[in-house]
């Protein structure tokens, strides 16, 4: 695993898929820094995030087979957006609710691939969003440059929650 306080990230990862024979399967090659996995309800779909790539990319999923296929980019964080793309959790709707990690914030990105709503929070560590009924559960990591960022510091490594209205 790449850890950008040793060196630059380089895309040296593997995404692997274990059979129930043990098998390993290499899935996704030249990964730099995996933080988010999941499907869609109807498990058609796979949605996977390379943070330093800025991506979220989603593949066609064959679920008796376990293979990914059509490789699309579903978002791209702006170039002019702090932070990068880390974990992600799925509402009923079909919406990927994403942490912004270096941002403070989680995105609300439509089905569609669209942002559609937007959390702000008091530090700009975000890790990674999760469900609980109607709340959304957001962690949140210590600030990396607190000299550079002191307003980051108070809360970094809390966790939030917010009531979002869908599960």
């Amino acid at each position: 695993m790449n850890d950008p306080k040793v060196k630059a990230p380089t895309n040296e990862g593997v995404l692997f898929r274990l059979d129930p024979d043990l098998s390993l399967h290499r899935m996704i090659e030249d990964v730099t820094i995996p933080n988010g996995i999941g499907w869609s309800a109807d498990d058609k779909k796979m949605f996977f995030i390379d943070s330093p790539s800025r991506n979220i990319f989603v593949f066609d999923f064959d679920v008796e087979a376990g293979s990914i296929s059509s490789r699309q980019v579903f978002f791209r964080l702006s170039d002019d957006e702090e932070g990068v793309p880390d974990g992600f959790a799925m509402d009923c709707q079909g919406n990927l609710w994403t942490a912004i990690c270096g941002g403070g914030k989680v995105l609300k990105i439509s089905p569609e691939g669209k942002v559609v709503g937007e959390i702000s929070l008091p530090t700009r560590m975000i890790s990674c969003p999760g469900f609980a009924g109607e709340d959304l559960f957001i962690t949140s990591a210590e600030e990396e440059e607190p000299e550079k960022y002191p307003e980051s510091v108070k809360y970094g490594g809390s966790l939030f929650k917010v009531t979002v209205g869908v599960s």
